[in-house]
């Protein structure tokens, strides 16, 4: 009886740990899940870097001991709408 009971309960035992080493909280599920979004922050992480350099390259650009005339210009035309007297501008719904 008492081999029995015993068997019994380390299957229980067994079963457990088995479930929970499946479907708990440290469970392989839960791996698997932490997995696709360490993924999904590492491609998060490499977009930032990839806009961290172009802002320093911009910076670069902008420096006043190297400063690019052409990229000044575009700026202007970009985010001031600067345009040269004569110019013809077209506006569009995008815009």
């Amino acid at each position: 009886m008492t081999s029995r009971l015993a068997a019994f309960g380390l299957a229980a035992l067994m079963l457990y740990f088995a479930f929970h080493a499946f479907a708990g909280e440290t469970g392989l599920g839960h791996w698997s899940d932490m997995q696709a979004r360490l993924a999904e922050k590492r491609a998060e992480l490499d977009k930032l870097e990839a806009d961290i350099a172009a802002l320093e390259r911009d910076i670069e650009r902008l420096r006043p001991e190297s400063v690019d005339p052409d990229y000044i210009e575009r700026l202007a035309r970009e985010k001031l709408a600067f345009v040269y007297p004569g110019e013809l501008i077209l506006v569009t719904e995008d815009e």
